[in-house]
């Protein structure tokens, strides 16, 4: 057993040190050969050659990794999870319920919607179709118990998650906190934003 270990090994050291080129190193780390099981020589490795960072080209955004379901908004990629009801708490990400997005008013999630109005831009991309929506209404609600009104009266969580606002159909809906913190994360009022694809 000891011998086959001891073999494995020096038939790894070998595959690394005939192939160099697959190697990369701080400038501190050097090669040794291998002959017989015993060192021979140490030879310092190459200065690694300086990596170059294109600017990017006009028109072509940056390529990084995203979610398969995702929302740009605000200038972050949000991952956007499907969810049963709208009594999930959002976390880190974006829930999905019916028309509606929502998520927390935190820097790291919808921090910038606050600042977003009519005209305003944003993608969602969401089984595989990717798609860019413009901000034709936005509306503050006051938050009641479960109930998001208007002026003290009306409920209207369900035509927010249809994305639907005073008989006005929108093809989708974005709600996050606004006003004062209750704590958890909660606050008195919603803001929503009722967008339609262009």
């Amino acid at each position: 057993m000891v011998k086959n270990v001891f073999l494995l090994l020096i038939a790894s050291l070998m595959t690394i040190v005939m192939s160099p080129s697959v190697l990369t190193a701080t400038d501190d780390v050097t090669v040794t050969r291998v002959s017989d099981a015993r060192a021979v020589e140490t030879v310092p490795l190459p200065e690694p050659e300086p990596v170059v960072v294109k600017a990017p080209v006009a028109g072509y955004a940056p390529v990084y990794w995203a979610p398969a379901n995702n929302m740009v908004i605000g200038g972050r990629t949000l991952e956007v999870i499907p969810v049963g009801s709208t009594k999930i708490d959002a976390g880190n990400h974006v829930n999905k319920y019916g028309s509606l997005l929502y998520g927390h008013n935190s820097y790291n999630v919808f921090g910038s919607v606050l600042g977003m109005g009519v005209g305003s831009t944003f993608t969602v991309t969401y089984g595989g179709v990717t798609t860019t929506y413009r901000v034709a209404n936005a509306i503050t609600f006051e938050k009641n118990g479960e109930l998001l009104q208007l002026n003290g009266s009306g409920n209207f969580m369900d035509a927010v998650s249809r994305a639907v606002h005073m008989g006005a159909h929108y093809d989708i809906s974005v709600m996050t906190c606004a006003g004062q913190s209750l704590g958890n994360g909660d606050a008195t009022h919603r803001y929503v934003l009722f967008a339609n694809a262009v």
